[in-house]
């Protein structure tokens, strides 16, 4: 019997790889037929980094692991695309805060339908209780491979990847 662990195309790396792509056009489109285009990796991971009362870039770099220059062009980009806006540090002379605007959280709630449909259309696929499987699995080997220091890379370039 043939064993899909040993034909190239069922590698691990691909098989991740392949679904990061999967996820992330899904995604795209979910967005789209929301009305929302043109974002980036690295949009969504400041949105959905945002605190009620403000953060600044620099946080949100720290917390995602991009650069601060990245995270600054980032910040730059939804603020021209009217999602967040900036205002004075209240603490601190030399620091911005970053809050979203009603367009902004009109965007995270569009995430948000857009992270059910893809599981909705994934559980299609592979059935409820996989996709369970799955979130475990996966969660798993985050917990494990951030927690061992692996993860203490900067991701600028996932950040700059287009959703579609």
């Amino acid at each position: 019997m043939f064993d899909k662990r040993e034909d190239s195309q069922m590698f691990l790396s691909r098989l991740v790889g392949k679904s990061y792509r999967i996820i992330k056009s899904l995604n795209a489109k979910h967005l789209a037929e929301l009305g929302f285009h043109d974002f980036k990796v690295g949009h969504v991971m400041v949105m959905m980094n945002l605190k009620e009362e403000g953060t600044t870039a620099a946080e949100i770099a720290k917390t995602v692991r991009v650069s601060k220059q990245a995270m600054s062009k980032l910040v730059q980009e939804l603020i021209e695309k009217g999602f967040l806006q900036s205002i004075k540090h209240p603490a601190d002379q030399r620091a911005s805060l970053i809050q979203k605007t009603n367009m902004g959280a009109e965007f995270i709630s569009a995430l948000h339908v857009c992270r059910l449909r893809v599981d909705q259309e994934i559980a299609q696929v592979i059935g409820e209780e996989k996709l369970i499987h799955l979130h475990n699995i996966l969660g798993d080997l985050l917990m494990h491979f951030e927690a061992d220091g692996l993860m203490d890379m900067e991701n600028d370039a996932l950040a700059t990847a287009k959703l579609n």
